[in-house]
């Protein structure tokens, strides 16, 4: 029996630093470790901080995916102070996060997923791509590798949308607690409605067909990396005076069941994470840990390891109806995309020109909240303790720690991990090919993290607060 160790690291087109380790056994992987490689810091960086900075510090958690960060601060803070919502804000918010969604998702499909499955040009950034597996005709290829480019200007118009409202991108400022800050004045919703226009037409008319196309050529990956069929999602874009509906609904799918999430169901471990526990609950890093192999901690919900994400909502919101697999996470973020063009087009139609619609409480009326939502790449929490104001604890799960859990107490995989398990590989020239599709499909994003080295490049021994 022929055993092979194989380091895939870095894992390239991905927000972050990635590595997986697998082993080879007769051509088929028998094990996976997903390894993060930057440290996570931001619950250290908010201790102490005025609570309302969280709106814009945790921003800077990622700046592909930030608004996420922004609006479930948001949703934490109007909590805390007990804010009411005006109909015009909940408007703008959810434009805003739907832009912020249309230009990730433009991105992963095009300039992340899409060089996975055709040969893009032989000019920079592409030298050395390995075309092992290229299998569109040459029209075909010609044509979708034009619109990787073209797709760098609908991500940009994304963009735009949001910084229309929110006043630049990434970082926003103006979705904070309490509403928006900026005025939608008419010129601003007619700039936007022409915006999205554009995006939707290149939706349409490039990306469903290109993902239509790929999802033919490529159907045998509809059978690879597949997933147990289990699914979360937190909800997403809310209405309401107290942010109490969710147009996209809630839920934990398994055994067939869909059931309300309960958060005191969610739970963490570090058995496989680069952390220690120093007291009855602190949790300080620990880089030369023994058997640990990531700065991702494990997350479950009762006890059992949950996928989230675009297929995970489409799947919740009966929208899609497909499997667990590679393709289907590829396909149902390219649904997802098309639904929020539609979706953002009526809102700016529903939206009305008026005063900057935003009411702020001054005094907080709960000292520990918890506030959820779901972002481009699934499930994301945060929660925080206070103490005049002043955060004591401060606590965040994101989508990617869900994907990408490491091996728990029992030897538990997480979904990543599991949808590798399993993957048979045909030659050695198809073995990074094969395991970056299915890793990317995930829409991994590392980078929620600061990290420390020397000027050398190593882990400084010493860990600095």
């Amino acid at each position: 029996m022929s055993k092979q160790r194989v380091m895939f690291s870095p894992v390239t087109r991905l927000s972050g630093l990635l590595s997986v380790d697998v082993m080879l056994e007769n051509g088929r992987v028998t094990e996976a470790n997903a390894s993060g490689t930057m440290f996570r810091g931001y619950e250290w960086i908010m201790r102490d901080r005025h609570v309302t900075d969280a709106v814009y510090l945790t921003q800077r958690i990622c700046g592909i995916c930030s608004l996420s960060h922004g609006a479930v601060a948001s949703y934490l803070l109007d909590e805390l102070y007990d804010n009411e919502l005006e109909d015009n804000a909940q408007y703008l918010r959810n434009i805003m996060f739907a832009a912020d969604f249309l230009q990730n998702h433009i991105k992963h499909f095009y300039l992340f997923s899409l060089p996975d499955f055709i040969k893009m040009p032989e000019r920079p950034p592409f030298h050395g791509q390995n075309p092992a597996d290229t299998r569109l005709n040459p029209e075909d290829n010609q044509r979708l590798a034009g619109h990787y480019f073209e797709a760098v200007k609908a991500a940009q118009e994304s963009h735009q949308i949001l910084a229309l409202f929110g006043g630049k991108a990434p970082h926003q400022h103006s979705f904070v607690h309490g509403g928006v800050t900026v005025a939608p004045t008419a010129d601003k919703i007619e700039q936007a409605l022409a915006l999205i226009g554009n995006i939707s037409e290149f939706v349409k008319s490039r990306m469903v067909p290109d993902t239509e196309l790929i999802t033919r050529v490529y159907s045998d990956y509809f059978r690879i990396g597949i997933t147990p069929w289990q699914f979360l999602s937190f909800g997403l874009f809310r209405f309401g005076a107290k942010n109490e509906m969710f147009l996209w609904r809630s839920g934990v799918l398994a055994d067939g069941q869909l059931y309300p999430p309960q958060l005191a169901l969610i739970s963490e471990d570090i058995t496989s994470s680069w952390f220690d526990k120093t007291g009855a609950e602190e949790i300080k890093p620990d880089p030369f840990k023994p058997g640990a192999y990531t700065w991702v901690k494990s997350v479950r919900y009762a006890g059992r390891y949950f996928q989230v994400g675009p297929l995970a909502r489409m799947i919740i919101n009966g929208f899609y109806k497909g499997g667990t697999a590679t393709m289907d996470r590829i396909y149902a973020r390219t649904l997802e995309t098309l639904l929020l063009t539609e979706l953002v087009q009526e809102w700016l139609k529903d939206l009305k020109p008026s005063h900057p619609p935003v009411n702020q409480k001054s005094t907080p009326v709960k000292k520990e909240v918890t506030a959820v939502t779901d972002a481009m790449r699934g499930a994301l929490l945060h929660t925080a303790l206070i103490e005049d104001e002043k955060v004591v604890k401060y606590n965040i799960i994101t989508p990617t720690v869900w994907n990408f859990s490491p091996k728990d107490g029992h030897g538990g995989r997480g979904p990543l991990e599991n949808a590798l398990v399993g993957t048979e590989i045909p030659g050695q020239d198809m073995l990074f090919t094969i395991l970056g599709r299915t890793i990317r499909s995930f829409d991994p994003c590392i980078s929620c993290a600061t990290h420390l080295l020397d000027c050398k490049g190593s882990v400084k021994a010493k860990v600095v607060y």
